[in-house]
């Protein structure tokens, strides 16, 4: 059985490995003579765990089939089934047999991973990231799990999640380089910027070699306008890595807007390598543009636009010179496609009502400019709201709860559709034991986020401790909706429904906590005194 021992290795394998060069489905001679006469299940599964350690994932499927006709319900054929159908891109036939499998041993971990996999290649995210829950349940610190989690709450832009997630990771300090750039873009998203430069700066110092961490702190950077810093964390890297065309393009996009005189050769040289490349085309257009060149830009956009017809950055300052060179008509037709391609920008709104008023259409000029100063705003107060946020993080660091309570305050007066900061104000004022403001808090976060699972836990809570049992049922069972595998919200249910003796199910809450932590003390406890009190072992 080694051979099927050995089957258990490929289960980390979420990628496909090259096949190699056996001719399709050939029986190896040392399993020739035992399938003659086959004298159970076993010899098919250590033939398609061979066909799998070769990359003949379709044989290997039709192996394991074979043993799951002689064995139906055996949980580790299942998975073995499910994993190479996976393995073998049949993402969706994958998924019934590995369900199967933790119907049968819901403690089978590859099993799951491989399913949460699965379903995230079919497009069930919401089935994925609950089965990323389960495994994260038992094994907090599983990096394909945190990583397919985080990936699948990025895509579904919930971005406290992500944080909560990757914060409180036990691992935190050593996350992979994928869950820290993960990390990083909830924090910008968010507009918590000083953080997640503060994250990116301090791996970079440990990897100095990082490519994946160095391009994210640069593009977090360009994000707080800090060009010279970002060109700084660049260029050591592009000498190393001279071949790296993404790399260098983001080196030439530092040089051209920190208006670095080097921009000049680092354009000639990568248009001269990469005639036909858009962002270089883009670059060096913009290049030409600060130079003053407006018909040179202009001939760098259009180029652009030919290679990327649906770059909103090229169409948009391509209008920006058109305008400049008195082409109103074609400015105003470029600005208004970078619009519809997505870019709303205060800047464009202004340069837009520049041109309809110099067309004559004051009406549609006004009605550009009241959006520019509607975004501007906006955009400036998101950047103090991060300033505040930041001071009040300062603050509940150093203990200071009062201070951190009037910072959080501050900065939800001025970014109040942002519900982490709801969230940091909630748990600084229960700090300070205000369970009044708290609640505020706490309902204004999920108004903003009905998916943060952390205020409903919070919000049960309080009701628990207010005696309204009721309402923190519902709370908790909120929560578990978004987060299925918080033990301490599971735990809390079971508190909460002991509180309305309903027994029963408060019992098969416990059973989640046990499932996703066997060693739970308090929900032992919490058992014991249910079997006390209605007379069971």
């Amino acid at each position: 059985m080694k051979r099927l021992a050995c089957a258990s290795l490929f289960a980390a394998m979420l990628a496909t490995r090259t096949a190699s060069a056996l001719p399709a489905c050939t029986v190896p001679a040392q399993f020739k003579v035992q399938l003659e006469h086959p004298s159970g299940a076993a010899i098919y599964a250590e033939l398609g765990a061979y066909y799998a350690d070769h990359g003949q994932y379709p044989c290997a499927s039709t192996a394991l089939q074979k043993a799951l006709a002689i064995e139906p319900d055996s949980a580790r054929f299942n998975s073995l089934l499910g994993l190479s159908l996976y393995l073998g891109g049949n993402a969706r036939q994958a998924v019934a047999p590995l369900q199967r499998a933790l119907q049968l041993d819901p403690s089978l971990a590859d099993a799951r991973t491989t399913l949460a996999a699965a379903l995230d290649r079919t497009g069930d995210r919401a089935g994925a990231e609950e089965q990323w829950r389960l495994v994260l349940g038992t094994q907090r610190s599983n990096a394909a799990a945190l990583e397919g989690l985080s990936h699948d709450l990025l895509d579904d832009r919930n971005y406290t999640a992500v944080i909560s997630l990757l914060a409180s990771a036990p691992s935190y300090v050593q996350l992979p380089d994928p869950l820290a750039i993960d990390l990083s873009a909830a924090y910008s998203k968010v507009g918590l910027l000083q953080d997640a430069t503060t994250l990116l700066q301090t791996r970079l110092e440990a990897a100095p070699s990082s490519l994946p961490v160095a391009e994210a702190l640069s593009g977090v950077l360009i994000l707080q306008s800090r060009f010279q810093d970002a060109t700084a964390v660049l260029a050591p890297l592009t000498k190393q890595n001279p071949s790296d065309l993404h790399l260098q393009v983001l080196y030439l996009q530092t040089l051209v807007l920190a208006h670095n005189p080097a921009a000049e050769s680092v354009a000639q040289q990568l248009s001269a390598s990469h005639p036909h490349q858009a962002e270089v085309l883009y670059f060096h257009g913009l290049l030409r543009e600060q130079q003053g060149d407006d018909p040179g830009a202009k001939e760098y956009f259009e180029r652009a636009i030919r290679e990327n017809p649906n770059d909103a950055d090229s169409h948009y300052r391509l209008g920006v010179v058109l305008a400049a060179l008195n082409e109103s008509a074609a400015a105003k037709q470029q600005i208004e496609r970078a619009i519809a391609l997505g870019i709303h920008l205060p800047e464009v709104h202004m340069t837009l009502a520049k041109i309809l008023r110099a067309t004559g259409d004051a009406a549609g000029a006004q009605q550009q400019l009241a959006l520019y100063q509607q975004q501007l705003q906006a955009q400036e107060a998101r950047a103090q709201a991060a300033a505040k946020a930041q001071q009040g993080d300062q603050a509940e660091a150093a203990g200071n709860f009062a201070l951190a309570t009037q910072n959080y305050s501050d900065a939800l007066a001025l970014d109040p559709q942002e519900a982490v900061l709801a969230y940091k104000l909630a748990m600084a004022l229960d700090k300070t034991g205000n369970r009044a403001g708290e609640r505020a808090a706490l309902e204004k976060a999920i108004a903003d986020d009905p998916h943060m699972a952390v205020a409903q836990n919070q919000l049960g809570y309080l009701d628990s401790i207010a005696g309204n049992a009721d309402a923190a049922i519902e709370h908790f069972q909120l929560a578990l909706k978004d987060d299925p595998a918080s033990v301490k919200t599971w735990l809390n249910l079971a508190a909460a429904l002991c509180l309305e003796s309903k027994w029963m199910e408060a019992r098969d809450a416990l059973r989640h906590v046990e499932q996703l932590d066997n060693e739970n003390s308090a929900a032992a406890a919490l058992l014991q005194r249910i079997n006390e009190v209605t007379g069971q072992r």
